[in-house]
Order: structure tokens, then C-alpha cells, then sequence
């Protein structure tokens, strides 16, 4: 291994991640296993590329064997493997026409080459084919593979892959403990702009772009939910056209910034005027539950318990009819906003030191509209850490 000259962390921390890989190939039987996704790439050897953001070709594969992990790349992007990746100038296998009609004549071939050298030509090949992780190949160059390597079988590896993700080690925490306070300062700073009669949606969406930027974001990992008025309860929904033009209307916003590769996801509420009794009670809910489930956190306790207490809590404020969150309370994430575990009644599993999650919440009430504080946490010794500590409740700006 070889510290490039972009490398994000320092060397011993992709020793680790590849040591866990090994450990996921010989725990689990593979031969082998091709790795295509994005995130997958960028956390165990740093390689990143601006071809991500396009459909047209996957910029390189990783391809591991117990003991051995190796980069497949084309020949015109081989410099830019040089400049982010950790492995061995001998570890990246370099084709012509990756992609293209060349030699070898297709992504397929050069796969299937490298997987020959490295002896990886039967048994099981791990590939990304489990929840929340996607491969970026198309399905004939995936069957192709297989044709041309007729015993080798196709067995899912994400799942283990992701369970190591899943553990922040302190080099990633110190990352998202940044990010996730900036993804809450930039709602503030977009708060602050919002003018009556004025602002739209779309509006609000660009000042909290802008913000994160300024305060050092470099991406976003999905787009940020902006919501005004009570007839605009859309989970997910994007930012559209309509002016925030009722002092009482909820501004509603849902996601956040990356920062180095790690994503965030809050949910904050501000007005422009004091919340109504209404409101004040449906948000005292969503606030009364994080204060119920937050200290029964820590590592051991299971996703059922915690999610359980959430739900006889709602039933019990009679909240339960309305709220969006029964049955599944939030979810891990880290280079991606959605990530394992998910925190529901089904979820199998408890907590773990180092694991990052959000909790969510979410009431949707038929005439107030949609009411929700979402937090950030990552799991401790002894209990959790608040990510988010900021704008507990309506944020409502002074105007001077």
C-alpha cells in the first residue's frame, strides 16, 4: 500500500477496512468478490472519481481475494486511481477500452481477466446484489462474467460489507460529528433569509445550499426536503415553487450536507411567528419521544425495544393514528444517507459502539401538516452521543 497524494485518511486506516474485508471473503466462503458501488470503493481504498455523477461507465471495480485486493481501471484514468487510491501501483490492473471497443473489448473481459489472474475461477464470487447497495454494471456484462467463468456462483456480500461500515471508527466520527453540526447551522442560516411573502421553497433550498458550501460541505448524497404550509406533508417530497406567505405556516426541511465523503440527515422546523398551541403540543410529542428512547440506547439494546417504547409512547398521547413513524423509528447511515441498520420492530440485532443512526419521529397531523425532529447519534460506550444538539424544537428567527 501507498499513501497517494489525495488520500483522505492516513494508511492504517484502509489496513483495517481491508483486513475486514479478508476476514468477510474467509468467514463467508467466497473465492472472490467484485465490488462496483461507489461507496464501497471510496471506503476500502479511497479511489474517487468525478465519472460517478455520469450513466455512461463504471470508472473501476474492485476485485478481492482473501489476502489480495486489486483495482480495475482503464488506461485513461489510471492517473486519477494513482492520485486517490491507496493500492500498489501493481494492484491497479489497467485495460485498454474499459468500457469500449478495444482490448479487452468490453468492462466483462477486463473483469473476467483479472478474476483469472488472481485464481478466483470457481466457487462463490461475492457480489452487490443485498439491500442498499446496488452494482454499476448492466445486467448482460454481470451475465457475461458468468458465461465466460462457468464455475464461479453468485452470492451476496453486501450485507457483511455493510455490517463493517457500519462501525465508525474515530477518524469517521470526528468527520460526521462536523458534518452533521453544519447540516444544522446551514438551516439556521436559511432560516435567517426566509422573508414573508417572498421566500419560496426553492429559495430556501439554494440558502442552504449555499451555506453548506460555505461552511465546508462538499456534496449532498440526496436532495434537501423544503416544505411550507400544512398541506405540503410530502416525505421526500422536493422544493417547489410556493412563497412561504403565512407567518404561521411550518417551514420544514429534511437531509443534509456530505462532508469528505460522509453524508448527514436532520430534520429541523422554524416560523416566522411563535408556534400556535397546536402546533407547540405535536411538536412537544416528537421532543417528548427522543426523551424516552434516547437513554435506553446504548450497546446491547435491541432495535425492537427501542422502536416498542416509541410506539406505546405515541399510542399514549393518542398520536398513534397520525404518526408516520410507527413500526420504524429511523436508521444508520454514514456515506450513505440510508444505511443498516434500520430501526424498526422486524430490524434483528442491537446496538454497537460506533454505530451511527437517526431517529425520526415523524407525526402527520390531517389539519397541522407534518411535524417531525430528526437527530443524529452515534452509539458510545455506555450510552449515545447527540450529533445534533441544535434547534431543539421550532426555530423562530429575531428580525431586528
Amino acid at each position: 500500500m501507498r499513501t497517494a497524494p489525495m488520500l483522505q485518511f492516513p494508511l492504517d486506516e484502509y489496513e483495517q477496512r481491508i483486513n475486514s474485508l479478508y476476514s468477510v471473503l474467509e468467514k463467508g466462503g467466497f473465492t472472490a468478490a467484485l465490488m462496483t458501488n461507489e461507496d464501497n470503493l471510496r471506503y476500502f481504498c479511497d479511489y474517487r472519481s468525478a465519472l460517478w455523477n455520469n450513466e455512461y461507465e463504471s470508472p473501476a471495480m474492485l476485485v478481492a481475494v482473501p489476502g489480495r485486493l486489486v483495482l480495475v481501471t482503464s488506461t485513461r484514468t489510471v492517473q486519477t486511481a494513482l492520485a486517490t487510491c491507496c493500492l500498489d501501483e501493481g494492484d491497479i490492473f489497467a485495460y485498454d477500452g474499459f468500457g469500449e471497443a478495444a482490448c479487452p473489448e468490453a468492462l466483462a473481459p477486463a473483469i473476467v481477466d483479472t478474476l483469472r489472474k488472481l485464481g478466483a475461477v470457481s466457487g462463490k464470487l461475492g457480489t452487490e446484489i443485498g439491500p442498499m447497495s446496488r452494482m454499476r454494471i448492466t445486467y448482460n456484462d454481470r451475465a457475461a462474467i458468468f458465461d465466460a467463468l462457468p464455475g464461479l456462483e453468485s452470492a451476496d456480500v453486501s450485507v457483511p460489507v455493510l455490517d463493517v461500515r457500519g462501525l465508525k471508527s474515530p477518524r469517521e466520527l470526528e468527520i460526521m460529528r462536523e458534518n452533521c453540526r453544519m447540516a444544522v447551522d446551514a438551516f439556521k442560516i436559511a432560516a435567517d433569509k426566509v422573508v414573508l411573502g417572498e421566500t419560496t421553497e426553492e429559495d430556501f433550498y439554494h440558502n442552504y445550499a449555499a451555506a453548506s458550501y460555505d461552511l465546508g460541505a462538499d456534496d449532498f448524497a440526496l436532495q434537501l426536503v423544503v416544505e411550507f404550509g400544512p398541506d405540503r406533508m410530502q416525505p421526500n417530497g422536493v422544493a417547489g415553487p410556493r412563497v412561504y406567505s403565512d407567518p404561521d405556516w411550518c417551514i420544514f426541511a429534511d437531509s443534509g450536507p456530505t462532508l469528505k465523503g460522509y453524508a448527514s440527515d436532520m430534520i429541523r422546523m422554524a416560523k416566522l411567528a411563535p408556534p400556535t398551541a397546536e402546533q407547540q403540543r405535536l411538536m412537544d410529542i416528537v421532543l417528548g419521544c427522543h426523551a424516552l428512547v434516547v437513554p435506553m440506547i446504548k450497546p446491547g439494546t435491541t432495535f425492537k425495544e427501542v422502536v416498542e417504547a416509541s410506539d406505546n409512547y405515541m399510542r399514549e398521547k393518542g398520536a398513534d393514528g397520525f404518526c408516520m413513524t410507527i413500526g420504524l423509528l429511523g436508521h444508520g447511515f454514514g456515506q450513505d444517507v440510508h444505511e443498516p441498520p434500520m430501526i424498526t420492530l422486524s430490524t434483528e440485532g442491537c446496538f454497537k459502539k460506533g454505530m451511527v443512526f437517526t431517529l425520526e419521529p415523524t407525526l402527520l397531523h390531517p389539519t397541522e401538516g407534518q411535524f417531525a425532529i430528526e437527530n443524529n447519534y452515534t452509539v458510545t460506550e455506555d450510552g449515545c452521543e447527540l450529533l445534533t444538539p441544535q434547534l431543539q424544537g421550532f426555530y423562530i428567527p429575531e428580525r431586528s
